[in-house]
């Protein structure tokens, strides 16, 4: 598996150089897909853990196995991607991986290998397929292959890990936040920007949010520090990462004091550690709305 071990929680420092570390492999029927390697776990040997059934609404599901001691729902991403399931055994390894504080685990028939890419090198598909948020290419014995890089939000959605946040916001967003300066925001995902805007305006914040880094960092010289309160960025996104973006104000005089909070579902304590070693102040998972609100009240307060 070229190299791969069973644990990858300790990750090289590739933010540092500004790539991405993608895990590629192959789905049951062999079409070659991908994931940062950031949101893995461990790499697990299925034929080496019990698998359970278990009721479920979602056919996408495909039960629960015990890793680490912990029972881990197992999704079939064949079957997310519209793909006829193959017998379990056919998977050989599951992935484990941990989103937005969940844990889950996918089927996957093969590991191919672990490649560094820059975000230039990242093609933001998700306008035309939701399922979809990369596509880029990866050598395979010499040959240029597509690979899909898949939406992980939009995955917890179809599943129904994450649902309209509207009761959330209702229950957490009690009183508006202080709106006198912006609050500027990057995300490159249409989920994740749905769930922002719907904070932003229950929360009577004054925001401005922005596909990717380049077009924040571009607003950012555009305006006076002194009118920004918080800086809110992803970190996977096209262009100019979450990682670009913590290096470019915290590294520049002018803009260094904005308090930048992190929003990602890259949850994992080793991302939450590099983004701590960048000088980032805060870090929330996606869909968090008690988090975010606490953090945005943290930095920006109340209105009076």
């Amino acid at each position: 598996m070229s190299g791969i071990s069973g644990s990858v929680e300790q990750m090289t420092q590739a933010h540092l150089r500004n790539v991405q570390q993608l895990a590629v492999f192959y789905t049951g029927h062999s079409d070659i897909y991908a994931i940062n390697i950031a949101k893995i776990k461990a790499f697990i040997i299925t034929e080496e853990i019990k698998i359970s059934d278990t009721p479920t609404d979602s056919e996408i599901i495909t039960g629960i196995a015990t890793i680490r001691g912990e029972p881990i729902t197992l999704v079939n991403l064949d079957r997310w991607l519209g793909l006829k399931a193959l017998p379990i055994q056919e998977y050989k390894l599951i992935m484990f991986c941990e989103f937005n504080n969940k844990q889950v685990g996918f089927l996957v028939k093969a590991m191919l290998d672990i490649v560094e890419k820059t975000t230039d090198e990242l093609k933001n598909s998700e306008e035309q397929n939701s399922k979809v948020t990369y596509t880029t290419y990866v050598d395979v014995d010499g040959e240029e292959e597509l690979c899909t890089v898949f939406n992980a939000e939009q995955l917890l959605v179809d599943i129904g890990w994450v649902d309209d946040q509207q009761d959330d916001l209702d229950k957490y967003v009690k009183k508006p936040v202080n709106s006198s300066k912006i609050i500027l925001a990057a995300e490159d995902s249409a989920v994740a920007r749905a769930v922002l805007e719907g904070f932003f305006t229950k929360a009577q914040a004054k925001y401005e949010i922005y596909p990717n880094g380049t077009e924040l960092l571009a607003r950012l010289e555009e305006l006076n520090p002194t009118d920004v309160s918080l800086v809110i960025s992803d970190i996977e996104m096209p262009d100019t990462d979450g990682y670009q973006v913590a290096q470019a104000i915290k590294g520049n005089s002018r803009l260094a004091h904005l308090p930048i909070v992190i929003n990602s579902s890259m949850t994992t304590d080793s991302v939450k550690q590099k983004m701590k070693n960048i000088g980032v102040d805060d870090f929330v998972g996606k869909t968090d709305v008690l988090g975010l609100y606490n953090t945005v009240v943290k930095h920006v307060g109340l209105a009076e």
